[in-house]
């Protein structure tokens, strides 16, 4: 292998999105047939690297910067998510943009996503993986705006939020590197025994948690999923954000020791609180993609907690889990598309065998059935979590009931509130989705696969726990029967969760604007802006106004003053040579 070919991977989406760019729209269906081949041809090179591992680096610039590239099972196992999913979604996008006007910015945009994901993870170099990183923000913003909605502000706002963890990120590289003294992330091995290096670790796990759409990063993800195209949530959202998010923990846990480190234990706590909120707020949604966005971010900061736990049976299952949940998520955004395109709120289960089906392996998948993929990825963490706190796997517990909540109730009303509709679909739309759904059960079954690939990355030992076992099956039979005995009663598959929602005045969060973390940063912008502003007048006010009167004033006073008195003249001589001695005595 030469580093020619391994960096394919970074040059060739770049240039398949260049083609997509340029050729005129007039060559439409072309261009989407070339969009599902540059993402097979992504997705078969990540493939075929699989069980390469491939070290090189190549002096660039000064300062010991290098360009590298490095490979390894992991981080190939870490592509292949992203290249998968951009490949589902060059085939959902054949039906569900197909009249749209700017299907092609969008599909460019995710072959240069697809780039800038594939240096990101490959690259050995701090320097090149933040450039990356921070190139992935053009395709992000073009991707929103590529719907037919004005996404502006929602683009400018999805910018913001992620730029503000980008610098933080930022800030962490580079203090990391003042400390390290070399950019090459393999050959950084940092203790936290000074407030730098913890400042550094804390800015890194930000970034990470930024990806992740842990709170407070995380406003701009419902809102997408309402105004955004569907393939955006699947690919970036689910698949490429989260893919980034992981690996970013991984790094920081690679570059220091954090296994002592007190923080880490408040770090985790925060995010595994932010796992416990979001997954209540999905239990309130009135939008099925609103409950997915939410229970996303949950998904997302339950990974993080599982990360910064230092375990490694819960790192190597929060890795897990981020796999199964891009499967099971993308699943289910493929059947709200569906639903989109159809106008169908309502489904009969009868006459759409195929789209019931998918609503089954990923629900059973979403909500912890033993054999399908998040199982298996769940005990993990919870194995892992078991070793370090208690009270932290009962949380862990928690917030995966309150998403099985969520989406059992949506199971109820989508498929069984009253006769549902027929709906029509085109095989383009069914395919990813059927797909995703047989993957939630042959990852469970086949585990062995995806866990192999971590055994490069850590030493895994699995235990065998009954009581763990018999805790995380009841929670599961508790939310089952809570949505079915809540469903039969009272149609509200919720059940005892609706109180709960209710009292704690979820719904009224959610409902209300001024919660919003980027809505309340922009009114203390706004009021910082305001307090400046009237600061500045008033200082305008002293030089402008003040000083320049006072002066006038005390110039005529001194004017009037000279009167051509010599007893005053004398008076004023001998006063000035007393403040004189005064002064030097």
């Amino acid at each position: 292998m030469n580093k020619e070919t391994l960096t394919l991977l970074i040059f060739m989406p770049l240039l398949c999105a260049a083609v997509l760019f340029f050729i005129p729209e007039k060559y439409r269906n072309f261009k989407k047939g070339f969009f599902i081949l540059s993402a097979l041809l992504n997705l078969a090179a990540a493939c075929w690297f699989f069980s390469n591992n491939f070290i090189a680096y190549y002096d660039w610039a000064g300062f010991d910067f290098s360009f590298s590239v490095v490979t390894s099972i992991f981080k190939v196992f870490l592509l292949i998510i992203p290249a998968f999913f951009a490949f589902l979604v060059s085939i959902f996008s054949l039906s569900n943009m197909k009249d749209k006007p700017r299907a092609s910015l969008f599909s460019a945009s995710v072959m240069l996503a697809l780039s800038c994901v594939n240096g990101a993870v490959l690259t050995d170099s701090l320097l090149f993986f933040l450039v990356f990183i921070e190139a992935l923000a053009i395709p992000f913003v073009l991707m929103i705006i590529s719907s037919e909605n004005d996404n502006k502000k929602l683009a400018v706002k999805a910018f913001v939020i992620t730029a503000v963890a980008d610098l933080f990120l930022m800030a962490g590289i580079a203090i990391t590197y003042a400390i390290a003294g070399t950019m090459n992330i393999s050959e950084i091995m940092l203790d936290l025994s000074g407030s730098s290096r913890i400042a550094a670790f804390i800015f890194i796990v930000i970034g990470a948690a930024g990806k992740l759409g842990v709170m407070p990063f995380h406003s701009w993800i419902p809102e997408a999923a309402e105004k955004t195209p569907v393939p955006f949530m699947v690919f970036m959202a689910t698949a490429a954000e989260k893919v980034l998010g992981i690996y970013i923990f991984i790094i920081a846990l690679q570059m220091f020791d954090a296994a002592s480190f007190n923080i880490t234990i408040v770090l985790m706590s925060l995010a595994a609180l932010s796992a416990v909120i979001a997954a209540l707020l999905a239990n309130s949604q009135k939008s099925f993609k609103k409950m997915l966005a939410y229970t996303s971010i949950s998904q997302g900061s339950f990974m993080a907690a599982a990360m910064l736990s230092g375990i490694p049976l819960a790192i190597a299952g929060a890795v897990l889990h981020l796999l199964a949940h891009t499967v099971y998520k993308s699943s289910l955004f493929f059947v709200a598309g569906i639903m989109d395109d159809t106008k169908a709120e309502i489904i009969s289960y009868k006459n759409n065998p195929y789209i019931f089906t998918c609503f089954i392996l990923t629900a059973a998948s979403f909500i912890g059935v033993p054999f399908f993929a998040a199982f298996v990825s769940k005990e993990f963490i919870y194995d892992g979590i078991l070793h370090l706190n208690g009270i932290m796997l009962a949380v862990m517990i928690i917030v995966t009931f309150f998403c099985s909540s969520a989406v059992l109730n949506w199971f109820g009303k989508i498929f069984f509130t009253k006769d549902g509709e027929h709906v029509e679909y085109p095989v383009s739309s069914m395919i990813p989705a059927l797909t995703t759904a047989l993957l939630c059960l042959l990852l469970g079954v086949f585990k062995k696969v995806p866990v192999g690939a971590l055994e490069s990355l850590m030493e895994i030992h699995e235990h065998a726990h009954s009581v763990l076992l018999i805790i995380s099956v009841s929670a599961l039979v508790i939310a089952l029967l809570n949505f079915i005995i809540g469903f039969a009663k009272y149609k509200n598959g919720l059940g005892f969760v609706s109180g709960i929602v209710s009292a704690l005045g979820i719904n009224k969060l959610d409902a209300a604007e001024s919660a919003d973390p980027y809505n309340i940063a922009l009114k203390a912008y706004d009021g910082f802006g305001r307090v400046s502003f009237n600061l500045d007048k008033s200082l305008n006010w002293i030089y402008d106004v003040l000083i320049v009167k006072s002066v006038f004033k005390l110039s005529i006073v001194f004017k009037e003053a000279h009167n051509g008195s010599l007893p005053q003249y004398v008076l004023w001589t001998l006063c000035g040579i007393a403040v004189i001695i005064l002064f030097f005595v």
